[in-house]
């Protein structure tokens, strides 16, 4: 029997196919939903990143007087 992966008539996994064929195909969708979904799921970690950064760097200037 073959793996799915050399058989040609069946479809392989995306995230195990070489990035060639999957962009030849065309099957990269990015739809605007998808794109807000990520960032706000990223937003808060964001946020929280450059608030101790930015407290970081407010300590770091106040000792440096």
């Amino acid at each position: 029997m073959m793996s799915r992966h050399t058989h040609a008539g069946l479809s392989a996994d995306p995230l195990q196919r070489p990035r060639a064929i999957t962009f030849a195909r065309g099957e990269r969708h990015l739809s605007s939903d998808t794109l807000l979904h990520g960032l706000a799921a990223i937003a808060p970690r964001l946020g929280l990143v450059f608030l101790i950064a930015g407290a970081l760097q407010l300590v770091l200037h106040l000792a440096g007087r």
